[in-house]
């Protein structure tokens, strides 16, 4: 037996410093030891010490062991979350991605976005016209290609935007490389190029690049108009062109020599005459003919606005007609009805009266017949007493 201080304790074990400086230990049975007390202890054995200590460590290896396994099991959950999470919402910002663009100019003018699935992702208005109509138009979004444009050809019409022999121009650009989606979108435009045909429309179909898109967007137009304005641009240059050309040939010509007047003619008139003599201007020609053709062409397009407003202006008639109509037949059958409802009662109450007039006949009857039975009973009760006597 040894004695010590006790300097450190626990559930298990006292610590002990002797006086010859050794730390021992000893187990705490009894537990009602405290520190700085001196006490006579039996040291541990060596042996025991090492089983408590391999114990512990067993214990605490278990424990970090679990704690591993745990966090691992919470890490791989983690990214069985983040990769569902990709999987499920990575389409999602796929759709928003933009494969083509699509134009469509009435007189309202509009942009289209369109995804892999040539479904509307946005619709932008180009112009104040366009502003107005979008007012009108509701759930564009998610809505296919044929009908988005059928959509906007329905609301212009409505608006008096649209009517036969009006030109419809769709220009789209392909914003990806996808010769799939371009397939497609190009089936899609040729149905709906026979769909508004069939209306006695006109459709004319561009397809364009994302650099022509992008100068149309400086300039505060759609694509479609900007093409028109640069074709527009071009020809008025090659108009321009021949006049200049003529002009310069004219500046180059040198004059032709004086020759001796002749008896009966003078200089000025010799000038004149090889003036008049000149080749003729075929550039002349050639504008004049535009000119002629463009002229038909703006009275082709009057005459068939004329005619799409008579055709309207018609249709108006025979709405209001046929309006008419059906109000005046709506009134007539509410005059029969009534009248035919009148008839019904009186001819109810004409049952009524004839079923009261029964009646009385029949409580009249009824009394005559008690009556007479009473008659007949007096003559037999007389006859009988007559009979007595």
């Amino acid at each position: 037996m040894k004695k010590g201080v006790v300097v450190d304790l626990d559930d298990d074990f006292v610590t002990l410093l002797t006086p010859d400086g050794q730390f021992l230990k000893t187990s705490n049975k009894e537990g009602n030891y405290e520190l700085g007390e001196e006490i006579s202890f039996f040291p541990l054995a060596d042996k025991r010490e090492e089983a408590a200590t391999r114990t512990k460590r067993a214990i605490d290896h278990t424990f970090l062991k679990s704690i591993r396994t745990r966090t691992a099991r919470v890490g791989a959950l983690s990214a069985v979350a983040i990769i569902f999470f990709m999987i499920s919402f990575l389409p999602l910002f796929n759709n928003d991605k933009v494969y083509a663009y699509m134009s469509i100019d009435i007189n309202p003018s509009f942009e289209v976005s369109l995804d892999d699935h040539l479904k509307v992702i946005s619709l932008v208005p180009l112009n104040d016209e366009a502003n107005n109509i979008m007012k009108s138009l509701n759930e564009w979004e998610k809505k296919p290609l044929n009908e988005i444009v059928q959509i906007i050809i329905s609301e212009c019409k409505s608006d008096g935007y649209v009517y036969p022999g009006k030109e419809i121009v769709i220009t789209t650009v392909m914003n990806d490389t996808d010769k799939k989606i371009e397939k497609e979108l190009h089936e899609g435009l040729t149905e709906i190029s026979t769909v508004i045909e069939e209306e006695d429309m006109v459709v004319k179909t561009i397809n364009s690049d994302k650099d022509t898109r992008d100068k149309a967007q400086k300039q505060g137009v759609s694509t479609g108009k900007y093409i028109e304005l640069v074709e527009q641009k071009e020809e008025s240059k090659e108009t321009e062109a021949p006049e200049e050309a003529d002009e310069s040939v004219q500046s180059e010509v040198t004059p032709a020599p004086i020759v001796p007047e002749k008896k009966g003619t003078s200089i000025t008139s010799q000038v004149k005459e090889q003036q008049n003599t000149k080749p003729a201007d075929n550039t002349t020609s050639v504008q004049k003919d535009k000119s002629e053709a463009k002229e038909k062409l703006t009275k082709a397009k009057e005459k068939l606005q004329e005619n799409a407003h008579q055709i309207q202006q018609k249709r108006n008639e025979n709405k209001q007609h046929n309006n008419q109509q059906a109000k005046f037949n709506q009134e007539e059958r509410k005059k029969e009805r009534t009248e035919s409802k009148r008839r019904w009662q009186e001819k109810k109450d004409r049952y009524d009266d004839n079923d009261d007039r029964d009646d009385d006949r029949k409580e009249n009857n009824r009394g005559k017949n008690n009556n007479g039975r009473q008659d007949r009973d007096d003559n037999k009760r007389g006859k009988k007493d007559r009979d007595d006597d």
